[in-house]
């Protein structure tokens, strides 16, 4: 039996047959989104060591989804200098493959380490990327590339993602002739999902942005997911903080604050509780999203459970959306 077939509802009861049977009645889309990816470092050496299939070789099976997502938090080059500043990461192209590995569909580019090695590695991060099949948002060559959102059709229904990230360097931002990421312009971004969310019926949004290793979302995190949710995005996808912050219903639209980390080491010990978001997706939005408590293990993700995937349940549920939305969401557990 494999490990989904293994996977029992923690603290919120089992999906009933009525439930399974209703939820399938229309078309759907399954999405899988994880946090920060870094493939250098840790994540590196396990590479060089023992394989492109090492770290995600624990995990592989429960991210398995029409889509699979997550921030790739990492320049992909052997070129460029080093932007000033205290941690820059650059992966070989080569790492990519554990992407590959682990049915990675899709990256966001969005973020402040893409530009770590000047727009030499930023262009690097481009071709290496597209050259090894991924789909990415939130960067491209120009202003108008980043802003156009990607689609994805799946059983007849179109899936728009967007992304965007509120960090720093300014010098990493898309211009109108000047390669980039996406930045969260608070003047423009709203009419940006709009246009993105007329093109599809879901629009998921990433967002790069808030306070690392903070437990709450900041002002800037609140204000920017809610703008978006009211511009037409149907789900919020964050990440930065490296931690697991909490899940909202805004608009009645699930907002995501922080995916937390996974394949990214850090040395701090609360970056190592993560999930995988399993996400249902249908024609008018998200159905339902089981998470997937996941321990980052040093480089090495697998899942958890018992107390490890209680704590996962109360990060998720710090504003009480699981508690009082239990069958649109629930932390699943590898324990019988």
């Amino acid at each position: 039996m494999g490990v989904l077939a293994l996977l029992a509802v923690f603290a919120v009861g089992a999906v009933s047959a009525q439930e399974i049977s209703s939820s399938t009645a229309r078309p759907e889309v399954t999405l899988s989104a994880v946090g920060d990816i870094r493939l250098n470092g840790p994540v590196g050496d396990i590479i060089r060591a023992h394989g492109a299939q090492a770290p995600v070789a624990a995990i592989k099976d429960l991210l398995s989804a029409d889509i699979v997502f997550g921030n790739l938090e990492t320049s992909v080059t052997k070129r460029g200098t080093k932007t000033p500043k205290t941690w820059n990461f650059r992966s070989p192209p080569q790492n990519l493959k554990a992407l590959d590995e682990g049915g990675f569909t899709m990256v966001n580019l969005a973020n402040n380490h893409v530009w770590d090695y000047g727009e030499v590695g930023f262009r690097d991060t481009l071709s290496a990327v597209k050259k090894a099949g991924f789909l990415y948002i939130g960067g491209g060559k120009n202003l108008a590339e980043v802003s156009k959102p990607n689609i994805v059709e799946i059983n007849g229904i179109k899936v728009g993602f967007l992304g965007f990230t509120s960090t720093f360097p300014m010098e990493a931002w898309a211009r109108k002739n000047k390669p980039g990421v996406n930045y969260s312009d608070f003047d423009k971004f709203p009419a940006v999902i709009a246009a993105a969310k007329r093109e599809c019926d879901v629009l998921v949004v990433s967002f790069h942005g808030g306070t690392e290793l903070a437990e709450e979302p900041n002002q800037i995190q609140k204000d920017f997911m809610h703008l978006a949710v009211t511009a037409g995005a149907d789900l919020i996808l964050g990440h930065h903080p490296h931690v697991l912050q909490a899940v909202e219903v805004y608009k009645d639209k699930p907002i995501l604050y922080s995916l937390g980390n996974f394949l990214f080491v850090s040395p701090a010990p609360a970056t190592r509780p993560t999930v995988i978001a399993k996400i249902t997706l249908n024609a008018q939005g998200v159905s339902r999203i089981d998470f997937v408590p996941v321990d980052t293990n040093w480089g090495t993700p697998k899942p958890v459970s018992g107390e490890e995937a209680k704590a996962v349940f109360q990060a998720l549920d710090r504003q009480g959306a699981l508690t009082q939305f239990p069958q649109r969401f629930k932390v699943l557990s590898s324990g019988s």
